[in-house]
């Protein structure tokens, strides 16, 4: 609307707060939400009259829904409106700033199929450190215009700036429209991260009021108009500022009559009016995008253009924006009403002519994605298989950008517009490339599904070759459904290629090692994995090496190759690249940690989070942070335990990825049993039942006995229990194996159920001097193994043994600062030696449980804090059975009830329920079922 800046007083008042408290450094990032034409860019532009009236630059970024605009194109503008405002700038910059920001400022950059993520993260870091010089001497406004059209990678950017700059003289402000902001999850997530900052906020725009309605129309009129026609233009526009422009200029033209209710007719009725030549250029320019580009629609029409295009800018539906050279529509409804109008088969045609016009300069990167898009809309005209070629090429440039989710979706791009033009095998080859830009872009289900459409099409075609590249684009992902896919399709393309060593039969032989890992057929694991590694060292590829590696680690994952890991770390780390450093590293820490090196698994992982982060990989990311999280859950630091593993449930929702999400629930879960919250309540969620065949199931399964039981459900906890595969089953992961049966013999003890202790007992016995942690992809240790052998060996009934191990288990945690389990073993080897009962067995019992209390009440351990307690009154009680005890026991074990109990040995029932009482607290249980167990054991 033209004329005075009208309302929004409160609205201007909050971003000049914003703008003074940017010059004293404190960074803000504003978002102005609001419907289209309610006047976000005019209240954000009366902002910037401001700021240069102050001497402050203003820089402006604009988004725009045209899917041939370049990656970061907001960014693009903002720093050559820097450029240009300050030749000076640019020189006084880091020269490594300046080449990092390369692919903003026009050369591509990077390496789509390589260190792209890593180098995306030091271009989001030298963006930031350029901005805040560039505001270090007059401070900085920066405006962006219609973020709900920035392509994600730009939102990306603004996330980390408002996250690495809060103290630059900066103040960012952005507009939306809320309702197609939210239609887009990806853009909505990267808005909810960037409002998640304390420097972040957002102002919501309504309508004006009468009053301002009032001013707005008699400021075009020139006289005040009735009161009704104030209201129905009120209600017709709702104080939408462009439709109150666009009706009172209706008004002040002098076409009476009621108000139509669609503002949009309005609009065409004004666009009507101009000449047909100008209406002509002006639907060529909607076409062509939002800002008009002159010397473009005069290359088209053959000749200038500014001419025909002044009666556009008189009546105002062209504004030539202050500062700029070029026109563009006043509104975007503006253009929005032309191109309703245009009919598809009109538009295909004036896409067709400007892709012809653009075709000579393919080669301009600038130029390419804008050429794609023209070409792609313009089909069926023209030539498809050379449209095709530049929508490739396009969404190859946007991952040279490192833009992942710009490149994803134009490799979708692609493929729609490509549907009644490809064959079987070229939809494929471009679906494997959607699939790894989706990966990049951390996309997993979406990748899978790319995977899944591309071997379907392979498969039909006949074609090995494409089937085996489908079969190796998702790496790294545990998903069971997943995995079981993957092992037929590496399968069917081994079984199809021409025999000999090649880097390609290599990377599937170690892709199937993987997958029979994990779907229930360890036997060929080695077999599989070794002749991956014989043929990856014959062909000498870095990229089959590092995936022979990374097969030979999982068939090593169980505790019996703990020193092959740490090797196989090293031979990873010497391959080289980002990739392979991270998974080396990832390696060397699993295997410290379960080998109880934690001193040196903490300094691995210091090593490892700088590759993380460089790689700017939010699956990298969910590695650290289940690293750092099973360290702090072995030393019993559980709020940081919690902090780490709500960020990797995150990410690991936001990627869609169901392994990792399982995985961050059973952290929780065990953080809770240890410290006995009550926020859970023991129930597999529904999303997550189907997933009974993942391969955490094994150990989900162990932590929901564990939790029922300390729920005193001893039914539920038994149900889980009995789906537990029996020890050695190849449905138990080698890299849990230790885990699972360590927490096996604490679930049977519990349940009364002593028939597989001996067979954990052996197993648990090889490994007697590992600390209980996964063999790939640990996210918690649990002390020593030698604790859990004094637990079978106690409900084996062998005493003297389980002390020993016990007493094992206490020293070895204790040196390593595993404070949780070090009480834990305190407090079981406490009531063994007040079982045993020899000569000073009382004292030194008392002594381990005074020193495990101590740090259960330090921890927040509460049931162990109230385990302790109860052994405290029996060892004060002498520590020991009576005979009436031992006697009520003996019946216990024979399965009577109380009632029957105190009928058999003639005394009441309330007495039996007093010995009972007393015998579970003398012995450390605490139900029946263990008192049971225990007579057993003895009587053996």
């Amino acid at each position: 609307m033209a004329g005075r800046f009208v309302g929004r007083t409160a609205e201007l008042g909050e971003l000049a707060r914003r703008f003074d408290a940017a010059l004293a450094g404190e960074a803000s990032v504003v978002l102005v939400a609001g419907e289209p034409g309610i006047g976000k860019t005019g209240l954000v532009a009366e902002l910037g009259r401001l700021a240069g009236a102050h001497g402050t630059p203003v820089l402006w970024g604009r988004c725009t829904d045209d899917d041939g605009a370049p990656a970061y194109r907001p960014w693009r503008q903002v720093l050559r409106a820097w450029r240009a405002a300050d030749p000076d700038g640019p020189a006084a910059a880091d020269p490594d700033d300046l080449a990092a920001l390369a692919p903003l400022l026009g050369s591509a950059g990077g390496d789509s199929a390589g260190a792209g993520a890593e180098a995306r993260l030091v271009l989001f870091d030298a963006a930031a450190r350029v901005l805040t010089a560039a505001a270090a001497r007059t401070g900085l406004l920066v405006a962006l215009d219609d973020l709900q059209w920035a392509d994600p990678d730009s939102l990306a950017l603004l996330v980390h700036l408002a996250r690495e700059a809060p103290t630059a003289r900066l103040l960012v402000v952005g507009t939306a429209r809320p309702a197609e902001l939210a239609a887009d999850p990806e853009r909505a997530g990267h808005v909810a991260r960037l409002a998640a900052r304390p420097t972040a906020a957002r102002i919501d725009l309504g309508g004006l009021t009468d009053a301002d309605v009032g001013g707005a129309l008699t400021e075009r009129l020139g006289v005040a108009p009735p009161p009704e026609t104030v209201a129905e233009v009120r209600v017709r526009s709702g104080g939408n500022p462009f439709f109150v422009g666009e009706l009172a200029r209706m008004l002040a033209d002098g076409r009476a009559g009621p108000v139509p209710a669609a503002v949009r007719d309005v609009v065409r009725l004004r666009l009507g009016r101009l000449p047909a030549g100008c209406r002509a250029l002006l639907d060529l320019a909607a076409v062509a995008g939002g800002e008009l580009d002159e010397p473009l629609l005069g290359a088209v029409v053959g000749g200038p253009v500014t001419d025909a295009l002044r009666p556009a800018l008189d009546d105002g539906v062209l504004v030539r924006p202050p500062g700029r050279t070029a026109p563009r529509f006043a509104h975007d409804i503006v253009r929005e009403a032309l191109l309703e109008v245009l009919g598809d088969t009109e538009r295909a045609r004036l896409h067709a002519r400007l892709a012809e016009v653009l075709e000579p300069r393919a080669d301009d990167p600038d130029v390419l994605p804008e050429l794609a898009r023209h070409a792609l809309a313009a089909l069926p005209s023209g030539d498809p298989e050379a449209a095709l070629e530049r929508g490739r090429a396009a969404a190859a440039l946007a991952g040279e950008r490192l833009a992942f989710a710009e490149s994803a979706r134009r490799w979708a791009r692609v493929l729609e517009a490509g549907r009644p033009f490809l064959t079987p095998v070229q939809r494929a080859r471009d679906l494997i490339e959607l699939a790894r830009a989706q990966l990049r872009a951390h996309a997993v289900s979406d990748a899978v599904a790319s995977c899944v459409a591309a071997v379907d099409l392979a498969r039909h075609a006949g074609d090995a070759a494409t089937l085996a590249e489908a079969a190796l684009v998702v790496q790294g992902i545990s998903d069971a459904e997943v995995l079981t896919a993957q092992r037929d399709w590496c399968e069917e393309a081994l079984a199809a290629l021409e025999p000999g060593d090649t880097p390609v039969r290599a990377r599937l032989l170690a892709q199937l090692a993987h997958t029979l890992l994990f779907v229930g057929r360890p036997d060929q694991v080695d077999a599989c994995s070794t002749r991956a590694l014989e043929i990856a060292e014959r062909v000498g590829e870095p990229a089959a090496l590092a995936a022979a590696l990374r097969a030979r680690q999982l068939a090593a994952s169980g505790p019996e190759g703990n020193a092959e890991r740490l090797h196989l770390g090293d031979r990873m780390l010497a391959v080289g690249g980002s990739d392979a450093v991270l998974w080396g590293h990832l390696w060397r820490f699993d295997a410290l940690l379960q080998a109880g090196r934690i001193a040196d698994a903490e300094r691995e992982l210091d090593e490892l989070a700088p590759v993380a982060a460089r790689s700017g990989q939010p699956l990298a990311r969910l590695h650290v942070l289940r690293s750092r999280a099973a360290l702090a859950f072995g030393r019993g630091a559980f709020d940081e335990v919690r902090a780490l593993n709500d960020e990797a449930a995150a990410l690991a929702v936001r990627g869609r990825h169901v392994g990792a999400a399982m995985t961050a629930q059973a952290v929780e879960w065990q953080v809770a049993l240890l410290i006995g919250r009550d926020g859970l309540d023991g129930s597999l969620p529904a999303e997550l039942a189907v997933h009974r065949e993942s391969p955490v199931f094994a150990v989900m399964s162990t932590t929901m006995a564990r939790w029922h039981l300390a729920l005193c459900r001893p039914e539920e906890a038994a149900r889980w229990y009995r789906d537990l595969a029996p020890p050695g089953s190849p449905r138990i992961p080698r890299f849990m194996s230790l885990i699972v049966e360590a927490l096996r013999v604490q679930i049977a003890l519990e349940l009364g159920d002593t028939a597989p202790l001996e067979a954990c007992y052996r197993f648990l016995a090889h490994y007697a001097n590992l600390f209980v942690a996964g063999g790939a992809g640990a996210t918690a240790t649990h002390g020593s193994v030698h604790q859990y052998l004094g637990i079978a060996a106690a409900g084996l009934g062998r005493g003297a043994v389980a002390i020993r191990h016990l007493t094992a288990s206490v020293e070895a945690d204790e040196a390593r600062g595993l404070a949780p389990f070090a009480a834990t073993a305190r407090h079981r080897l406490a009531v063994e030696l007040r079982r045993r009962g020899r000569p000073g067995d009382a004292e030194a019992a008392r002594a381990h449980a005074d020193r495990a209390a101590a740090t259960a009440a330090r921890l927040g351990m509460e049931p162990l804090r109230r385990k302790l307690t109860e052994l405290d009154d029996a060892l004060r009680d002498g520590g020991v059975l009576s005979p009436r005890e031992t006697e009520i026991a003996g019946l216990v074990a024979d399965g009577l009830s109380n009632r029957d109990i105190a009928a058999a040995v003639h005394i009441s029932e309330r007495t039996v329920e007093s010995h009972v009482a007393h015998i579970l607290a003398k012995l450390g249980f605490s139900r029946r079922t263990q008192i049971a167990a225990w007579v057993v054991a003895r009587s053996h």
